[in-house]
């Protein structure tokens, strides 16, 4: 493992059913792809992510012409891996409530076996305001660890463990220990539709247990918010991919919240296009910004960019970002061996003093308690 020196980027190279993952690694959304743009870059990571409440579960458990039509779903989804050869995939469940029965967890069980390399802990979208309306931490609890032992009985395969960053910062460390106990070192970390870098003391608490109890642990990230533009300014930090920089090795989309409605008319794009070189995404309203910063050799072409379908454009524009992304996640390999990361984001033109100082931020958290130092010993 390799890793910056003011910040967690760091290199991996994971093990996952006989097969290799190089980190670090972005994740990629079926949904968003379009079959007719085959990018070149192949080092993906797939997510599907699939949100449940009460009602759809019991309706899939209960119908079969409803599991029919959810398999053929993630059937498409598996053609999609094979023809972008995507050989790593994450199903990720998301349930939007605290008392699932063992039955609704089995079917979720069921499905991981068939459609991811591990057996994901759901997460549970608004945990907080759950807790809030008067569950308790102790229904969540209940529910991984039900979740664990409906395990036993299926084809061994990795568990990775779950930890909605919602969750109030007391508890963080009382579930990582649920996951340790079982021998679990890999972790899906839910950002939940926020910023990352805006939950530094959060993730500084995950890292601050893997170094102290010695844990070289696979941690993927997913419901990552890209950030927001300035006022006046028509650039976005990209501080997803900024993300790497504290600790994460894959990055996913963010699957939550309802974003804004774009306007169909082709005269204003409304797209959102990753800059490599700057970490920037630049919002795109015309023909002529697509050129200004189009990069070269992209198998995404403006004209994919201009489609008249507000659907194949966004799916475009999604491309064109896991394309870029990917590429960078590539650079980013060779930099972090060669060393030199640091300076290396520090001076991307749209990284932002405050960016790098909140990922740098949790390494220095950690180094003040020299957990890291003692950790490289």
């Amino acid at each position: 493992m390799s890793l910056g020196d003011e910040t967690f980027y760091g290199t991996k190279k994971v093990s996952v059913r006989g097969k290799s993952l190089h980190t670090p690694v972005k994740a990629v959304n079926f949904k968003n792809l379009r079959k007719d743009i085959k990018i070149d870059h192949t080092g993906f990571l797939g997510e599907i992510y699939k949100t449940f409440d009460g009602k759809k579960i019991k309706a899939l458990i209960g119908d079969e012409e409803n599991q029919i039509k959810f398999n053929a779903g993630l059937n498409s989804a598996m053609r999609m891996a094979e023809y972008f050869e995507i050989e790593h995939l994450l199903f990720i469940p998301s349930l939007t409530y605290l008392n699932p029965n063992e039955n609704e967890l089995t079917f979720i069980i069921a499905t991981q076996k068939q459609y991811s390399d591990f057996y994901v802990v759901p997460t549970v979208a608004g945990l907080s305001k759950l807790l809030k309306a008067g569950h308790s931490i102790q229904d969540y609890i209940a529910l991984i660890e039900c979740y664990l032992s409906l395990l036993e009985g299926y084809p061994e395969k990795s568990v990775m463990g779950t930890l909605p960053l919602n969750t109030p910062y007391q508890y963080i460390e009382d579930l990582m220990r649920i996951y340790l106990d079982r021998g679990i070192e890999a972790f899906c970390i839910d950002i939940g539709g926020r910023v990352a870098l805006s939950l530094t003391q959060q993730i500084a608490e995950v890292q601050r247990f893997l170094l102290k109890n010695e844990i070289e642990a696979f941690v993927h990230a997913t419901n990552v918010n890209i950030g927001r533009a300035k006022k006046r300014s028509n650039i976005i930090t990209a501080k997803d991919v900024l993300s790497f920089g504290m600790g994460f090795d894959s990055l996913g989309d963010n699957h939550v919240g309802g974003g804004t409605r774009d306007a169909p008319p082709a005269v204003d794009l409304n797209l959102r296009l990753f800059d490599k070189d700057g970490y920037g995404y630049h919002k795109i309203h015309s023909m002529g910004e697509i050129e200004d910063i189009y990069p070269e050799g992209s198998k995404v072409t403006p004209e994919h960019l201009l489609d008249d379908s507000l659907s194949r454009r966004k799916k475009a524009q999604a491309t064109f970002n896991y394309e870029q992304i990917g590429i960078e996640t590539d650079r980013l390999m060779r930099v972090i061996d060669e060393g030199g990361v640091d300076s290396y984001v520090r001076n991307k033109t749209h990284v932002d003093n405050d960016s790098f100082k909140a990922i740098a931020k949790v390494r220095a958290d950690l180094s003040q308690t020299r957990l890291y130092e003692e950790f490289l010993r």
